[in-house]
């Protein structure tokens, strides 16, 4: 009998995300690794196409969009995620139940239905998800 060894599945914050585009004080560093480490079959890794539409609002321009998340597609087992009727139903309930952000909330409700751990150094998401899923900052899982 063959034993199946499954990998974390990392849910990846805008946050983090921002800070590989920017580099920000060398935090980006930090989730390259953990990037590639995703390549070497140690995580799965996923982000949702509202991480785009936020590093849009954020008034990042679209081809650094591109630029960071066509890799993480080619990650074996990395996934984009896509919103469908049920997603946006509770994520809308998830916000009103822990009277967090909408946007928050899609994420939070992502990473549950996923099995998935998320990565953020958000200190408002920490706080108000802590309780609903796993969080962790890449520095921590390194």
């Amino acid at each position: 009998m063959s034993i199946v060894k499954s990998r974390l599945r990392l849910y990846l914050n805008t946050d983090v995300i921002l800070s590989l585009l920017t580099n920000e004080s060398g935090k980006g560093e930090n989730v390259a690794k953990l990037l590639y480490q995703a390549a070497d079959g140690k995580y799965q890794v996923l982000v949702s196409e509202h991480t785009a539409y936020e590093l849009l609002r954020l008034g990042v321009p679209m081809e650094y969009v591109n630029q960071v998340l066509r890799p993480l597609l080619l990650l074996n087992g990395s996934d984009v995620l896509v919103a469908n009727s049920d997603i946006m139903r509770s994520a809308e309930r998830t916000m009103r139940q822990y009277e967090m952000p909408f946007m928050r909330a899609l994420h939070v409700v992502f990473a549950q239905r996923n099995n998935s751990l998320v990565l953020t150094r958000d200190i408002d998401f920490t706080n108000s998800a802590r309780a609903l899923v796993g969080i962790m900052t890449p520095e921590d899982l390194l």
